[in-house]
């Protein structure tokens, strides 16, 4: 859950680290979070996506960067290699100033959170589970993904799911107001992620003469509708065709899987900056506070779990937050990889990212910064040394780390994006066993 809504009246002033409270910058320390990371908010480009862009030629999408150009009054550029993402280098620009936006050509999210849907490779016709699906940047982009090329019969869903009312209809309403026709595609499920168990919808869910046929197949067999629904869980929203009894009652498991998991959000800058509005003694209960550190990681190691456990062999998961902290992306990562062998989950390279040793010089560091549109990963985290393998207790699982080194972090001080983690994971088999609950945790 990391692509920000478009805050309009945001106070544009730079966060510094001194208004921070106690508890967070105690928090940032044991994370090993550099504080420099929130005063780039304001040197990085406001990214934005195209809706629908494998629909305009070349010659259309050139006019279109020259007219939010001319609104912006700043450069517009396309961002190398994530098709349909545009940097504008003025991060201060409110979105809906701009006609683009009004007439729902671009909509706000950030690059990094569009690399972790790019990630999944969706084809059209694939059937995609989003098991944290708030605020909905994110599924409306998987939505357009799988979507049916002309002259196609393969018509692909997603699937959404949030527990938190409030957040569903925050998706519902991006959904209704940007996807069009695509929003025949999704569907919205009010539920916990860590136990969720709807199924993918079957196939030919979108014909009606098939819905009709398998309908009156189950009338024939004694079940009414209300029961069918009743048993099978009904979608909080969804499209007429996405809300049948045939349509809910599915048996297969998702194509591709996206768990953009709960998290503390410290690497996200636009959320962090919110507390400069709301109170940072808000930002001190909300994410440091009640145990979260703690709480968390185990949350997030339920949600991969279930969002593996409905992923077809054979297909992709994306693990992802908005958080730089250890305990929530390479230690979960490990404890996962713990518990599935290497002929189970294998973590594949993500395409198209350019790595950046953190090594080098503090000049070419700033020199990736200054390069508007260049997005950069860093290398994953793990121990150095003897002694932090041994502070960390992995003293024999270094074998966990060198499995995941096809993961990425984005460092706002390298990557020219908000924070992310980002691990693409493979299913090459079904699990051998169904883990309990206290068994799902990290290192």
């Amino acid at each position: 859950m990391t692509d920000a809504p478009e805050i309009d009246g945001m106070d544009s002033h730079p966060v510094s680290s001194a208004n921070f409270p106690p508890d967070f910058l105690d928090f940032l320390k044991t994370n090993h979070i550099d504080p420099r990371i929130y005063d780039m908010h304001q040197k990085l480009p406001r990214y934005v996506r195209i809706l629908n862009h494998t629909h305009l030629s070349p010659s259309q999408t050139r006019h279109l960067i020259d007219h939010i150009q001319t609104e912006a009054n700043c450069p517009v550029t396309p961002v190398a290699g994530i098709p349909g993402f545009l940097a504008i280098a003025d991060h201060s620009l409110r979105l809906s100033q701009l006609a683009a936006n009004k007439q729902k050509q671009i909509v706000g999210i950030d690059v990094s959170s569009g690399i972790a849907v790019l990630a999944l490779s969706v084809e059209p016709g694939d059937n995609v589970l989003d098991l944290c699906c708030a605020p909905g940047a994110k599924l409306l982009y998987l939505a357009e993904l799988v979507a049916s090329k002309e002259g196609s019969n393969k018509k692909g869903s997603v699937t959404g799911v949030d527990i938190a009312p409030h957040r569903a209809a925050t998706c519902r309403g991006i959904i209704t107001k940007y996807a069009g026709q695509n929003k025949g595609h999704v569907r919205i499920y009010i539920d916990d992620g860590t136990t969720f168990d709807a199924k993918a919808p079957p196939s030919y869910w979108w014909d009606p003469a098939m819905v009709q046929a398998k309908m009156k197949e189950t009338s024939s067999q004694g079940m009414s509708k209300r029961h069918m629904r009743r048993q099978q869980g009904v979608p909080w929203f969804a499209a007429h065709l996405l809300s049948t009894p045939y349509a809910i009652g599915g048996t297969d498991l998702y194509d591709r899987v996206l768990v953009d998991a709960e998290c503390t959000h410290d690497g996200s800058l636009a959320h962090i900056l919110k507390y400069k509005n709301w109170g940072w003694d808000q930002l001190e209960t909300q994410v440091v506070g009640m145990e979260r550190p703690s709480s968390v990681p185990v949350l997030q190691s339920r949600l991969l779990e279930n969002g593996w456990r409905l992923l077809r062999p054979g297909g992709i998961l994306v693990y992802s937050t908005c958080s730089l902290s250890r305990n929530q992306n390479e230690l979960v990562l490990a404890g996962f990889l713990n518990r599935h062998a290497e002929d189970e989950a294998c973590v594949e390279p993500i395409d198209g990212l350019r790595r950046f040793d953190l090594e080098n010089s503090e000049a070419n560091v700033n020199e990736q910064r200054e390069r508007v549109g260049a997005v950069v990963a860093s290398p994953v985290w793990s121990p150095q040394t003897e002694a932090e393998w041994l502070e960390y207790g992995l003293g024999d699982k270094r074998h966990l780390f060198a499995r995941m080194q096809n993961a990425a972090r984005f460092d706002p001080l390298v990557s020219n994006t908000s924070g992310m983690f980002i691990a693409r994971i493979r299913k090459l088999r079904h699990s051998p066993r169904q883990f309990e609950q206290e068994e799902l945790v990290p290192f």
